[in-house]
């Protein structure tokens, strides 16, 4: 645990993007003496301009071991296991992270959110629900304003609405006083040593509830929740459970909600993002005439099943935030043929042959990136056509002209943006530009 104030303290922050300038900030307010350590030239030029001194390029972990300070700060995509963490704590470091600070520092209640899938939805709806019933939130984390930078308002506000990432919770021993986890699928094994090191994080969000705690799991998960301290309330589209689909029809304990038909978001997995909203917004106190509201008239968010465009009798689908294969097969799931599917990037050592042998509807895959070679020789081996290309464009270009009335043009990659892109969000943009640029009218 984090002391009531570090005042004083040499403080290191590992990374230094967006939350940690944010972090710093707060950590100077307490009096910290904190510097920045980030192997990014762009880093240094952001330290500068908030006037924050420390050590970029190459050699910047051996720097931080020189400086050898009470605390560090990792930021949430890097290994936690690297040897020069393992240094720094053996020289008496406490190796700690924002969302650590976020919880050591907030006087009011969390509502947050984990998941491999649908926690920006729901924490988005979340939100919404909330904002609806006049319940003052703050939505923050993984989406939104950092953690650190959050706390800036509370005195505004009455509670916060936070997505957490599995990096965001390694290692963290505090947990929100309700707690959303909406499943667990093998995603970011680049970071994480191993599968059970991810649902061991993920499972933090609930871990240290107490008694007066609530957490809401899907009904395939309530198996494993049976140590866990707090009030444990489930949801599915598939089983009887606190909120469930019962025929047509979202129901939160028993009482009706919504005709699935009148959601605007496709497929069964936007049913069960909105069953889990509904209860975790009920238990920060919504009631049940604003969430049925919004549920009804949330459209999503961008990169997610968005419909780009309509042209020529060909549907064009951005759902760029498909980082791992469950996530496409979602998609196929919500979605009607035939495809041309866009596929690949980044190799964050996930399994594929799950996804190609369940695909339905593909005409065409077009591929890039790592991943799309791996893809290219499954896919053959099922018979399904496919071309790799040299670069992301290349790929678009020849899906756009490849389409046919009453296709689908699905962008849902499987895989992570980092090849090509510095985020999922700017793929999904320049999906959106070629679309606009070269599609038929």
């Amino acid at each position: 645990m984090l002391p009531s104030s570090l005042s004083g303290a040499v403080s290191a922050l590992v990374g230094y993007g967006r939350a940690h300038r944010s972090l710093a900030a707060r950590l100077r307010l307490e009096g910290a003496e904190v510097y920045a350590f980030d192997r990014s030239e762009d880093a240094r030029a952001l330290a500068e301009q908030d006037g924050v001194p420390g050590e970029f390029g190459e050699g910047y972990l051996e720097a931080l071991g020189a400086l050898r300070p009470a605390y560090a700060f990792i930021t949430p995509g890097m290994r936690k296991d690297l040897s020069a963490f393992a240094d720094l704590a053996a020289r008496g470091t406490q190796l700690t992270s924002e969302t650590a600070f976020f919880f050591a520092r907030r006087r009011r209640p969390v509502l947050a959110i984990t998941g491999s899938a649908g926690k920006t939805t729901t924490t988005t709806l979340c939100g919404r629900i909330l904002a609806r019933q006049g319940i003052a939130a703050a939505v923050c984390g993984n989406i939104g304003r950092p953690l650190s930078q959050a706390l800036w308002d509370e005195e505004e506000i009455a509670l916060y609405v936070a997505e957490l990432s599995s990096f965001q919770l390694q290692n963290l021993t505090a947990s929100p006083e309700i707690a959303g986890l909406l499943n667990i699928r093998p995603n970011h094994l680049d970071i994480h040593p191993t599968f059970e090191d991810y649902a061991d994080s993920k499972w933090r969000i609930a871990r240290y509830q107490d008694a007066s705690g609530v957490v809401v799991l899907p009904v395939d998960l309530l198996h494993s929740a049976r140590d866990l301290p707090g009030e444990v309330r489930s949801f599915s589209a598939r089983e009887d459970a606190d909120a469930t689909l019962r025929g047509d029809l979202l129901t939160l304990h028993g009482r009706p909600l919504a005709e699935r038909a009148s959601l605007l978001l496709p497929g069964r997995h936007n049913v069960e993002n909105a069953l889990a909203a509904a209860l975790l917004s009920e238990a920060a106190g919504a009631e049940d005439a604003a969430i049925a509201r919004e549920i009804q008239v949330f459209g999503g968010v961008p990169h997610r099943l968005e419909l780009v465009a309509l042209r020529a009798g060909v549907r064009f689908v951005n759902d760029s935030i498909a980082t791992a294969p469950d996530r496409t097969m979602a998609a196929f799931d919500a979605l009607e043929g035939p495809f041309v599917w866009l596929a690949g990037g980044y190799d964050k050592h996930l399994d594929y042959r799950g996804l190609v042998q369940q695909l339905h509807g593909v005409k065409l895959a077009c591929l890039f990136g790592p991943v799309g070679m791996t893809l290219l020789g499954l896919l053959r081996g099922v018979g399904v056509a496919a071309e790799h290309y040299p670069a992301f464009d290349d790929a678009v270009r020849h899906a756009l002209s490849a389409a046919v009335p009453g296709d689908t043009v699905l962008l849902s990659p499987a895989a992570a943006s980092y090849d090509s892109f510095r985020s999922y969000e700017e793929r999904g943009e320049r999906f959106r530009q070629l679309v606009a640029e070269n599609a038929p009218q």
